[in-house]
């Protein structure tokens, strides 16, 4: 179950937090969000890019509605997504603050992932049984295709 999570949020903040789209594997053009991913990877001002394009504020609200949405979040569960996303925004703005300037993005979203990992694990531990099999429904949509990874 952790797997099925870790592959939700993973998905969640690449387009919220990152604004990264996944490389497209067939021969259509590149997506807007693929061409920018690809421009922060070898700007030399990735970081400031970065900064520029994210919204913690906007991602958190996002996570916690498609969560209550889906899995029918209690008040408090609510209030407890809402602090641990701030939490996990914070540690990946404390990456891009402080650290050195031979960070590369590839390192960056290596970092990322790390602390993405401890984020879920602390959702998922909030969860019932029953959300998380709800959890597990979610992620086959959105890998499938047949479900949006951005909502409004």
């Amino acid at each position: 179950m952790r797997a099925v999570s870790m592959l939700f949020f993973g998905g969640m903040l690449a387009f919220g937090l990152v604004r990264c789209a996944r490389t497209q594997e067939d021969s259509a053009p590149p997506s807007e969000e693929t061409q920018q991913a690809n421009s922060l990877q070898g700007a030399a001002d990735w970081r400031v890019r970065m900064q520029k394009n994210h919204n913690a504020d906007s991602s958190t609200e996002q996570q916690v509605r498609r969560l209550t949405r889906d899995l029918d979040l209690t008040p408090a569960q609510q209030d407890k997504v809402r602090q641990l996303s701030r939490d996990h925004n914070d540690r990946i703005q404390r990456i891009l603050d402080t650290a050195p300037a031979t960070l590369t993005y590839p390192d960056f979203q290596t970092q990322v992932h790390a602390t993405s990992q401890q984020f879920h694990d602390s959702v998922n531990e909030i969860l019932t049984p029953h959300q998380l099999e709800l959890m597990k429904g979610m992620v086959g949509r959105l890998d499938s295709g047949t479900e949006a990874r951005h909502t409004p």
